[in-house]
């Protein structure tokens, strides 16, 4: 009788009982029962926070959005804007070539207003030597002055704008002011050192001074970065201001020019001043 007993299988979904009287196995009914449950407890924490905060989500999701779709505009327009003032610098370079001064004055005057950055200083830099071309010479001086004061404008184009100031003025205007004007160029860092010492010579010879002008230009032939035909142009002067010569100013560094129309720049390459 033990052994038919032990033959007969137990009943199906009983659970078998460990030593312990516990249950081996869990409950898949009750496994279901507890997720249900945790996951409405969930859904209602969400409500809770989306009721509380909701308003606050969408808000953030706008602002992204908006911020976005502004940054994306204000790019696209600045776009527009820089080819639209190529467009018009570039006429008024191309009146300037033709012999239409009025014009192309005209064109870079206007420039000078509403032009962006970079080619409101460019025009300023054209104006400027057009200015210079109809005699113009204290509307240049102030035109490059204005320039040389401008922080918005990149300090090399600033010093640039200082050396042509001077060497526009050097015939009219009180040469002890125009050598303290030239003189923060004078620094060894400075990519117009040498043109603002060759000035600094220049205005101390027509002082009077011959001395100090020789003295000014033995730094650059003694600096050993100065080209050969700077050096070479600064021996000649020197010998020149021992005899009591004083020579002519010596040619103007070239002025910035923008690149073609299809390039858009956003800040144009400075001139050199060592030749």
């Amino acid at each position: 009788m033990n052994k038919v007993k032990d033959a007969v299988p137990a009943p199906t979904g009983t659970a078998a009982k460990g030593k312990s009287g516990a249950s081996d196995e869990i409950d898949p009914e009750f496994q279901g029962l507890m997720s249900e449950i945790e996951t409405d407890l969930r859904a209602d924490e969400f409500k809770k926070i989306w009721k509380r905060y909701g308003n606050v989500f969408i808000a953030f999701a706008i602002l992204l959005i908006v911020g976005v779709s502004g940054v994306v505009m204000y790019r696209d327009n600045e776009i527009k804007n820089r080819e639209a003032n190529a467009r018009r610098y570039e006429l008024a370079v191309t009146a300037q070539q033709d012999g239409k001064t009025d014009e192309a004055m005209a064109g870079f005057t206007a420039l000078t207003k509403d032009g962006g950055k970079a080619y409101s200083m460019l025009s300023r830099f054209a104006l400027a030597s057009l200015q210079i071309q109809k005699q113009d010479f204290a509307g240049a001086t102030a035109t490059y002055t204005s320039l040389a004061a401008d922080p918005s404008v990149e300090p090399s184009f600033r010093d640039l704008a200082t050396l042509l100031r001077v060497l526009h003025g050097i015939d009219r205007e009180d040469p002890k002011a125009l050598e303290a004007a030239l003189t923060p160029l004078t620094s060894p860092n400075n990519a117009f050192n040498l043109s603002a010492l060759e000035l600094q010579a220049l205005l101390a010879a027509k002082q009077g001074d011959a001395e100090r002008a020789v003295k000014t230009l033995a730094q650059i032939t003694t600096d050993p970065n100065t080209p050969s035909s700077m050096r070479e142009r600064a021996q000649d002067l020197t010998k020149l201001y021992q005899v009591g010569v004083v020579p002519p100013p010596p040619p103007a560094p070239a002025a910035p020019v923008a690149p073609p129309v299809s390039v858009a720049p956003s800040a144009p390459s400075p001139a050199t001043s060592k030749p």
